[in-house]
């Protein structure tokens, strides 16, 4: 069986993108082919010989896409950045970046770590859908801003499996730019919201074991329905049973900070840690980043409170970043998401 993997990141995240991509490689030796493609941004030729070298080492294969065209058209568009960077957009571009060969890859965010096989993965069954992906875990707050109803499921674009001869019959790349260039192209999060919204009723949900985030390892699956009330989610079951089988870990940001920083509270430092000590990266030096005020108070309460009096506050937190990053995109500025 063969694994296409796609990666894209610019250069800050390419020691972080190196840890996940070896956590794959680590864990998925039984493949008999895997080969990863990166669409990178600004990579330095040190990031790339370590990135080529690492791959090597595993006896797979390991592609760099030229990126140039894809940012111009990103640009002409007037596409948002992400974080100021058009790395993240790149995704919504793949059938410029796969030939007719490749029928199937499955796209992963830098910030994850693949700690299991993604064998059953690759063989899901998506019932004719176009993409199969996971469910947000704090996307409730968020869809009636890009114009979905509160039935509507919302989806994480951190892992994404991707069939190609459906995104390419229904022509999903073209719909995309149309509907930039259109309607709208100021969403909070650029390609996730693209994503649910254009390929809305397309996409397969996977299980929640393949984009396993933060806050239910910080919190019980009783406690995360209380506060963040779900209108469509998993089930309170699936997801204390999942904390036992989680195959991919989405390390994003969680209370200001990733797992990569010095300081940090993430749930998942510690995993992130062991991977990190077992890669070629193993010499980074984690440095603590500058936070705000709110962050501040908002760590405070998370080291002294109760899990069950604190994630009401994270909830209101998350709402007003919601709100304010809703409110900058709207004013053309360059998205900057905590």
């Amino acid at each position: 069986m063969r694994l296409n993997l796609l990666y894209q990141f610019n250069e800050k995240y390419a020691p972080y993108a190196g840890v996940s991509i070896f956590s794959v490689l680590q864990n998925n030796k039984a493949f008999e082919e895997i080969h990863v493609y990166i669409l990178g941004e600004e990579l330095s030729e040190e990031s790339m010989d370590r990135l080529r070298k690492m791959v090597s080492d595993f006896g797979r294969e390991l592609s760099f896409i030229e990126t140039e065209e894809l940012i111009l058209k990103m640009k002409a568009l007037d596409m948002p950045a992400y974080r100021g960077s058009y790395a993240a957009n790149m995704r919504l571009f793949p059938d410029e970046v796969f030939d007719e060969s490749v029928d199937k890859f499955l796209y992963l965010d830098a910030d994850t770590i693949v700690d299991g096989s993604l064998i059953d993965l690759l063989q899901t069954d998506m019932h004719g859908k176009t993409l199969g992906m996971i469910l947000d875990s704090l996307g409730g707050s968020h869809k009636g801003q890009i114009g979905l109803s509160e039935t509507d499921e919302y989806f994480n674009s951190g892992v994404i499996l991707f069939d190609m001869s459906g995104w390419r019959k229904h022509k999903y790349s073209e719909k995309i730019e149309k509907h930039v260039a259109e309607q709208r192209n100021n969403y909070p999060a650029p390609d996730q919201d693209l994503l649910n919204v254009v390929c809305k009723n397309d996409i397969f949900r996977l299980d929640v074991t393949y984009n396993f985030q933060p806050i239910h390892s910080a919190f019980t699956g009783t406690q995360y329905f209380r506060v963040m009330r779900p209108k469509v989610y998993y089930s309170r079951k699936r997801l204390e049973e999942a904390v036992e089988k989680v195959v991919i870990y989405h390390c994003f940001r969680y209370i200001g900070e990733f797992p990569w920083h010095s300081d940090t509270l993430h749930p998942f430092t510690a995993l992130f840690d062991k991977y990190l000590a077992e890669s070629p990266w193993k010499d980074y030096k984690k440095e603590a980043i500058p936070l705000g005020f709110p962050i501040k108070v908002e760590k405070i309460l998370y080291k002294v409170l109760p899990r069950s009096l604190f994630l009401p506050i994270f909830k209101m937190a998350h709402a007003l970043f919601v709100y304010q990053s809703n409110r900058d995109t709207l004013k053309n500025k360059t998205n900057k998401l905590m």
